[in-house]
């Protein structure tokens, strides 16, 4: 079994927008051709074998099913490799939004408000679906630079919204120990 890339080895055109369903399906018949269990009986070599070509199926899996790490992965292959510290200026109007989005993150944990917290979620997760989808169009138009750019906000939001469900999350928690304690 040989492969150039991730796409190759599931037989996937290099794409962003994939047919989740049927990597998953041939994740599976391709798991189960390489799983070293079968291998049981074998020789030392091809146990070792076994090994390295079931750990590289899972990590495509990984990495073709999540959306972040498939546009990561599609920029690399196109040379295009996502690099914090050599990057250019985040457009002014996305920064702004960050801003005010951090601003109300601050407040809405200051006052412990659960629905501010909802809201400012929903708002972060339809910023993120825009971008999934915005992102996804320019990789698949091959529009590396901007793509990138667009994937590098894309993670940015990805990163702020783990922070309002921790937010959330403790808030909840708050919440929960101030009604048993009364």
């Amino acid at each position: 079994m040989t492969s150039t890339d991730s796409f190759d080895l599931f037989g996937l055109p290099r794409l962003y927008k994939i047919d989740l369903v049927a990597l998953e399906h041939k994740w599976k018949t391709i798991s189960a051709q390489v799983h070293p269990d079968r291998f049981a009986a074998g020789s030392a070599a091809e146990k070792r074998v076994a090994v390295e070509w079931s750990a590289r199926v899972n990590e495509a899996y990984r990495v073709l099913k999540d959306p972040v790490k498939r546009a990561e992965y599609l920029c690399a292959l196109a040379g295009f490799v996502h690099d914090e510290r050599n990057q250019s200026a985040m457009n002014i109007e996305f920064l702004e939004n960050q801003m005010a989005w951090r601003e109300a993150l601050e407040l809405a944990r200051l006052n412990q408000h659960t629905d501010d917290l909802k809201a400012l979620q929903t708002s972060v997760l339809e910023a993120s679906n825009t971008y999934e989808c915005l992102v996804g169009d320019l990789l698949d138009q091959h529009q590396w630079q901007t793509a990138g750019d667009r994937l590098r906000e894309w993670m940015f939001i990805q990163k702020f919204s783990q922070e309002v469900t921790q937010a959330m999350r403790a808030t909840r928690d708050h919440d929960r120990n101030r009604e048993s304690q009364t």
